[in-house]
């Protein structure tokens, strides 16, 4: 009997918040139980660590570069094959809820989230069957500026909500073209005002954004054939910033303490802990809503026919080297959690006995399925290692994003191509050049977690080997 897969895929959620990993005063209780009963991977790499490269990179199982989306200016283009179009000629239910990302600059949602288009359902095209694709947090204020249809904003028109909404977003902005060197040197002194607003949203609860996405994905959840297996990929917009949360879940964090960002250079220190506590409440709201659909798997009898998959699409630097949000090649942007549980899937909690990579996870999930890999794919299938019957398969993994390069055996990592003299937003538009594997940084991370000293000279037997892995993702 094959299984129904259930991915829970939420944005920008860095791979050590979690609270069963220990160092930080979380409350994820649900993701803890998955891992408990599962298997999670320590060195998860995302291909790309930002949102809609990633998002494609996943859909279609390659690497970035490969993929046909570069930036977040980019749509995925229909005719591209994805491994939810696989799942669904293989006889499963597919759906998406939240911001799947894989149409996001076309603004093309619609009132009931499937982005037809001269009578085309796009989201149909990319394989999606059932469920709807939404905005993210900023992209629903877009919608509303500029008059784009989406379901989550649809609801904030039919309530009266629109306004209190932009109102509250008028001071959720983002800085853009501050030099990276700024803040790599710590010259930036206080973090962009979509995260030094701490100012709780002024909607009710129901209306805040992953809780309209989490509602809407447990309606979605009670609506599968049971005769038919089911895939449902579920796309909070949250953690991702601003730091937006709703009044009560500002409350229930006050007064908690964080260890502050590392390698940090300025003062704010209260403002630093307002951030991180925003952000926590994110992560345990999303881990409420997860707890509801385990439960509702439960209550039906699925649970036991259900693999469970907990994974973020990048991390957040979240204050760390003085960086926010993603783009750069550093621990906190690429490494992502990545945890299965379910039927067939050997208990061992976290392992760490080589890297992973998001790109695993299309080639496992048509195993589960029982059907083919698509021609490319560029993961391995991890099957036969979660049930016990395989060794771990991956001996190294990448990530890119414009310019830059980087790859990790799982202890050694390097880095080569990227530009610090440009800001972030324009890392996604750089072009690579092999010319830049001659020159980089190695980092140790078992000794040097934080990234500060590089081994490039020390070390050429593992700069070399990293080299050549790069040099066969991406050739000349």
């Amino acid at each position: 009997m094959r299984p129904n897969i259930l991915m829970l895929f939420p944005d920008q959620w860095r791979a050590d918040w979690i609270g069963a990993l220990g160092g930080l005063p979380l409350r994820t209780p649900n993701i803890d139980a998955l891992l408990a009963r599962g298997t999670g991977f320590a060195r998860a790499w995302t291909p790309s660590p930002l949102c809609a490269p990633a998002r494609s990179c996943f859909a279609t199982g390659r690497a970035y570069g490969r993929a046909p989306v570069r930036s977040n200016f980019d749509d995925n283009p229909l005719d591209t094959p994805t491994f939810y179009r696989a799942l669904r000629e293989a006889g499963y239910q597919v759906a998406n809820t939240g911001k799947s990302d894989l149409l996001k600059h076309g603004h093309s949602w619609g009132p009931d989230g499937r982005h037809v288009v001269d009578g085309e359902d796009r989201l149909a095209a990319l394989g999606f069957s059932h469920g709807f694709d939404s905005a993210g947090k900023k992209a629903a204020e877009v919608a509303l500026k500029r008059g784009f249809a989406d379901p989550y904003t649809e609801m904030l028109k039919a309530r009266g909500l629109e306004g209190r909404f932009l109102d509250d977003y008028a001071g959720r902005g983002v800085v853009r073209g501050t030099l990276l060197q700024q803040w790599l040197d710590g010259s930036l002194g206080t973090p962009p005002d979509a995260y030094a607003n701490v100012d709780p949203q002024d909607l009710p609860d129901d209306a805040y954004n992953d809780n309209f996405v989490g509602q809407r994905t447990l309606d979605e959840l009670k609506g599968f054939d049971p005769n038919s297996p089911w895939f449902m990929i579920v796309n909070f917009p949250g953690p991702h910033e601003p730091m937006d949360v709703t009044p009560s879940m500002a409350e229930a964090w006050e007064g908690v303490e964080f260890p502050l960002p590392r390698m940090r250079n300025t003062e704010d220190a209260e403002l630093q802990q307002d951030i991180r506590r925003r952000y926590a409440a994110m992560i345990e709201n999303i881990d409420r809503w997860i707890g509801r659909y385990i439960a509702h798997l439960e209550e039906t009898g699925q649970l036991d026919n259900t693999v469970i998959v907990f994974a973020s699409d990048h991390g957040e630097m979240l204050g760390d080297r003085n960086l926010w949000k993603k783009q750069v090649p550093f621990e906190a942007s690429v490494r992502v959690p990545m945890i299965l549980a379910g039927p067939g899937i050997k208990r061992r909690a976290m392992v760490d006995e080589g890297p992973a990579n998001l790109l695993d996870l299309p080639p496992t999930f048509l195993a589960l399925a029982q059907t083919d890999p698509l021609d490319g794919m560029e993961g391995y299938s991890l099957l036969d290692y979660l049930d016990g019957s395989a060794p771990y398969p991956r001996a190294s993994s990448e990530s890119g994003l414009g310019a830059w390069r980087a790859a990790t055996d799982g202890r050694f990592k390097i880095i080569v191509g990227l530009n610090e003299r440009i800001n972030q937003e324009m890392l996604q538009t750089e072009t690579y050049d092999p010319a830049c594997l001659r020159s980089g940084v190695l980092y140790d991370l078992a000794d040097d977690p934080d990234e500060t000293r590089s081994l490039w000279d020390d070390r050429p037997d593992v700069r070399d080997s990293l080299i050549a892995h790069i040099a066969r993702v991406w050739p000349s």
